[in-house]
């Protein structure tokens, strides 16, 4: 598994962190990382999802070297 810890403190639209989380709980699929789980520490959201070897999005964009029509098709997956 993989945490990701979100600070919310002074994030001013938390509502939308948490509209984002319910759908990541909602949906699942192949192409994406999965929520398994979530918590809330004082002001800290955790989020427990699955994990993926091979770095986050904006890693594999900046290690290979791809046209922008590449990148905006990997993006939108």
């Amino acid at each position: 598994v993989a945490i990701k810890k979100i600070n919310l403190y002074g994030v001013r639209k938390k509502e939308l962190t948490v509209n984002e989380l319910m759908i990541m709980k909602k949906n699942r699929n192949p192409n994406l990382v999965n929520y398994l789980d979530s918590y809330l520490v004082g002001e800290r959201l955790w989020l427990v999802m699955e994990y993926m070897d091979g770095g986050t999005l904006g890693d594999v964009i900046s290690e290979t070297r791809m046209s922008e029509d590449e990148i905006a098709v990997v993006s939108r997956e």
